[in-house]
């Protein structure tokens, strides 16, 4: 469950846990299945369409926190030029994050004014960053997370070289992943309509009392085992061929 809690840290949902969001995921999968399987009046087709759901559900996920980390990943490079400014300035890691706070990325100052109160509050500077980390849940807020540790763990003297140039690293990698995720991105989209037509097909065929009888049998419940394992592989495999694999963070805690 690795993947699946790295995206709901990534999506932001940290401080629900896991756990509770996975529950939410399945209870709401199984309402739907149920009410499909009444509603056509084919049992079977109401548990794929619920496991279908739960795999939507999840890769909604996925999508919202790749999203929120491509969107998070624009900003730091502002926020490791004001960290490198600032150690440049002989001020103090910590005075680096309270500046962060009030005039950091919009969009981050929140996340920064948190860490920046536990530092106030007594917390030890390793367990503030790692929360931090879990809460933004993006690459690149690691390997930063990383480079302050060091440094407030054994002090570095290299420290503006090893910013500036995680800075330009940063820059980089963003523009090269934004131009291949554009001519990628429509093979995803496409392979999503491709798995969902054949069951709203089979959806719309169901309302005919003589096709569900023959869904509930057993040779029907087969044929849609087989096509909802066949909607797997196909979908799958698109995936694994047509996107770009995501970078893991081994940073992570």
């Amino acid at each position: 469950m690795l993947w699946f809690k790295s995206s709901i840290e990534g999506a932001g949902l940290a401080r629900f846990g896991w756990k509770l969001v996975l529950t939410v995921m399945i209870a709401a999968a199984s309402i739907i299945g149920f009410f499909i399987g009444e509603i056509f009046g084919v049992p079977v087709l109401g548990l794929f369409v619920a496991i279908g759901f739960l795999a939507f559900e999840m890769e909604t996920v996925a999508l919202v926190a790749k999203t929120r980390r491509r969107e998070l990943a624009k900003l730091w490079p502002e926020v490791i030029d004001s960290v490198n400014s600032a150690i440049s300035s002989g001020m103090s890691l910590v005075d680096a994050v309270d500046e962060l706070a009030l005039q950091g990325p919009q969009r981050l100052q929140v996340h920064f004014g948190v860490l920046s109160r536990k530092l106030d509050s007594g917390w030890a500077f390793s367990d503030a960053i790692d929360d931090f980390k879990m809460n933004l849940g993006e690459i690149h807020a690691d390997r930063l997370c990383e480079v302050m540790r060091l440094v407030s763990d054994a002090g570095s003297d290299s420290l503006a070289v090893t910013l500036r140039r995680q800075s330009i690293n940063l820059r980089r990698d963003i523009a090269l992943e934004s131009q291949i995720e554009a001519q990628q991105g429509w093979v995803s989209g496409t392979a999503k309509i491709a798995v969902a037509a054949p069951w709203i097909v089979v959806a719309l065929l169901s309302t005919r009392p003589e096709n569900a009888f023959v869904y509930n049998s057993s040779a029907g419940a087969l044929v849609l085992l087989i096509g909802f394992l066949v909607s797997i592989f196909a979908y799958r495999l698109v995936q694994i061929m047509g996107t770009l694999p995501e970078r893991p963070r081994v940073l992570a805690k």
